[in-house]
């Protein structure tokens, strides 16, 4: 049986071994962790910190200010993302991917935000928006655990880099149940699943039954990270290009088609309701000239 070990040794936000590489990558390891390193931290709202106006400023810039011109909903999900509460310890965590790795940083913003608006124009299925902001905002935490020298690499990673890469839902999830003292964390779970498809052909766990945050969460995951510039590309792709990538996912049954036709509303000026778009099918825009995305080194 093949054993999957942590990259490298992890410490929590205070210094804290909590994992070393010779161990394996197990929910057991997880609660051994919790146990060990039980704490207690205080709520802060995210209207008491910088998180706040760095949101803010995100979604009025580029393509955003577009995604988010209407000015009611955007303070709906403002205000949202201001009322949502997290421990002081994963508070320091954003702050600190802020610092060491800022694309990951405004990434993770552009995310929370983009889902909660998702959720709100899909208010009869109940979702809790809060809970949606948090999974959003911890997703890729687990990236300032990993090697810089890899997530910021300008060419194709090789094999056993790109393995280094898919831990990182794990990272999260062992961050976030380490935070909240708890193995059975909702947003924990999601967290760790962000990566998975609805065919089974994700990563880490391989699963298709997705829950519908994650669902919501993942081509919001994939548009924003396609429109941004990335080390690993000439310049990134045009909106119409990223939505023609997610068209293609969800027509396989990767990802759901309907959180597909909102991004497609979001960035058409007059702004159909999901139900009504009709994705053209023509002057589809080329992808970028240079894309080591998913190019493995020979």
């Amino acid at each position: 049986m093949n054993r999957t070990l942590w990259p490298q040794i992890v410490y929590d936000i205070d210094g804290n071994l909590l994992v070393e590489t010779s161990q394996d990558i197990s929910e057991k390891v997880i609660e051994k962790v919790i146990e060990q390193n039980m704490k207690t931290s205080s709520q802060v709202l995210l209207s008491q910190t910088k998180i706040i106006n760095d949101i803010i400023k995100k979604i009025n810039s580029g393509i955003y200010k577009l995604i988010f011109s209407n000015k009611e909903n955007a303070c709906k999900v403002i205000n949202i993302l201001a009322q949502t509460s997290f421990t002081e310890l994963i508070i320091r965590e954003l702050e600190n991917l802020k610092i060491n790795l800022p694309d990951t940083y405004n990434h993770i913003l552009v995310v929370a935000a983009l889902s909660i608006k998702i959720c709100l124009d899909l208010n009869n299925e109940n979702f809790d928006t809060r809970r949606t902001a948090q999974i959003g905002l911890v997703h890729d935490i687990g990236k300032s655990r990993l090697p810089v020298e890899i997530i910021e690499k300008d060419k194709p990673l090789t094999h056993e880099e790109f393995k280094i890469i898919q831990t990182h839902p794990w990272i999260d999830h062992l961050l976030v149940s380490r935070y909240l003292n708890t193995t059975k964390s909702f947003v924990a779970k999601a967290a760790l699943c962000h990566h998975e498809r609805l065919d089974g052909s994700g990563y880490p766990l391989g699963i298709a039954r997705i829950n519908n945050y994650v669902q919501t969460i993942i081509p919001c995951d994939i548009f924003d990270a396609l429109i941004s510039q990335r080390p690993y590309r000439s310049e990134p792709f045009t909106v119409r290009a990223a939505l023609d990538i997610l068209l293609e996912e969800s027509k396989k049954g990767k990802i759901s088609n309907k959180f597909v036709k909102c991004l497609i509303s979001y960035s058409r000026k007059d702004k159909p309701h999901y139900e009504d778009v009709q994705p053209s099918q023509i002057n589809r825009d080329p992808p970028p000239r240079i894309n080591y995305y998913g190019v493995r080194e020979k």
